[in-house]
């Protein structure tokens, strides 16, 4: 007869789970997801007796490392993902002879839920001629008989896309900081906005022509294209990306008949303005931590952030968020807006936040990762010429309504 269950939570749950492995001679599990653990660890030194073990794939969150350990495993599977809805279940279920244990709750078999989570989970044991143990069993086989043997081939493939998707992962697991715009805001929607309203915005820059933004964009996009690093560029192209041109200045011919000061004019920043043209070998160590092309992840920024701070170890001023935007919104305007004193007022206002609070430190957390978040950057590329265009340069072309003369 079944016992009165038992209310689990805490560490009372991997201590209870631990010893359930160690005491019970099978073991018949099926979990959504699962990592490589020392709870993990501890039952592959048991692994002989797991008898049906069945475990998801969804979204990318279970460890290719445990699916790898589990391979030996005769009694492992795997759940793919399916567009039948998500394999969600946390069953772990223990036999011994007539008698049986049941760990039934909201823990997966991952590090996180046998530590640092809120889980919660009911422990029941009885024997196996009770109903409850008959129709667990009879689930778990039922999973495990659709579920597919770890391969060689689909474990590769699930490596790469666990890879690829580990940063989208990162951002769901933490609180975003999204704040509403302030009331005196000229663009309250600007995390809001469709791709329609936005590129209309765009378009209606009464400062700035919008094909000669554009222009600038491709101009630089080409450069980028066709040279690998920014310290083999020309002075003169090095100069026109990094916005240090003065308006009057002659430019070479590479440079084009294009205002290089919009997007951010550095002509005032000395320091910078002496790196770009006489010692940019580190400013571009800094920018090869930004790929060219794909997804820009926070691991990129962060990695460019460093490089860039460190450029500026022998020189009397640093570099602060004005210069290294610019020279970012210039290689991935897709990914990256100028923070400048000409645009800083109007887009904090927008996105809700105080200008001193803008720096290179909170540049990604709190200017580039909520608005990736609005539904203007997350549009598809639309048809047309010139709205491609500024689908391609978007988070760059926030600078064409937000700039103040």
């Amino acid at each position: 007869m079944t016992n009165r269950p038992q209310y689990l939570q805490g560490i009372d749950l991997e201590a209870t789970v631990r010893k359930l492995i160690a005491k019970h001679e099978e073991l018949f599990w099926a979990v959504a997801w699962g990592s490589m653990s020392s709870l993990a660890k501890h039952l592959l030194k048991h692994q002989s007796k797991v008898k049906r073990f069945a475990v998801g794939t969804h979204f990318h969150q279970t460890d290719p490392d445990l699916l790898e350990a589990l391979q030996d495993v005769p009694g492992a599977r795997v759940v793919p993902n399916s567009s039948a809805g998500t394999f969600h279940p946390k069953i772990y279920l223990f036999k011994s002879g007539n008698e049986f244990s049941l760990v039934l709750g909201s823990p997966n078999f991952t590090r996180a839920a046998f530590s640092v989570n809120h889980e919660a989970a009911l422990f029941i044991e009885g024997v196996t001629s009770d109903q409850l143990f008959i129709d667990v069993r009879e689930s778990i086989e039922s999973i495990w008989d659709e579920a597919k043997p770890i391969l060689d081939g689909f474990l590769r493939a699930y490596r790469l896309k666990y890879n690829a998707t580990r940063s989208m992962r990162k951002d769901l697991e933490e609180d975003l900081p999204i704040n509403l715009p302030s009331p005196n805001s000229e663009y309250k929607n600007l995390l809001d906005d469709n791709w329609a309203a936005f590129v209309a915005r765009v378009k209606a820059d009464t400062i700035h022509n919008i094909e000669g933004r554009v222009a600038i964009m491709d101009q630089a996009r080409v450069w980028f294209s066709q040279i690998s690093h920014f310290a083999d560029m020309t002075e003169g192209q090095r100069k026109a990306i990094a916005g240090t041109y003065a308006r009057n200045e002659i430019k070479p011919s590479e440079a084009g008949n294009l205002d290089w000061a919009w997007f951010g004019s550095m002509v005032g920043a000395g320091v910078f303005k002496g790196l770009v043209k006489s010692s940019p070998d580190k400013i571009s160590a800094a920018l090869d931590m930004i790929p060219r092309t794909g997804i820009v992840n926070e691991t990129d920024f962060e990695a460019f952030k460093i490089k860039f701070i460190n450029a500026f170890e022998d020189s009397e001023r640093g570099g602060g968020v004005a210069t290294a935007s610019r020279l970012l919104a210039l290689k991935r305007p897709d990914y990256f807006v100028c923070v400048d004193s000409a645009n800083k007022s109007k887009l904090s206002e927008a996105i809700g936040i105080k200008m001193s609070h803008i720096n290179l430190e909170s540049y990604w957390s709190h200017i580039i990762r909520p608005l990736l978040c609005s539904p203007w950057w997350n549009s598809a590329r639309p048809s047309g010429d010139l709205d491609g265009r500024v689908w391609d340069s978007r988070m760059a072309c926030i600078d064409a309504f937000c700039y103040e003369r």
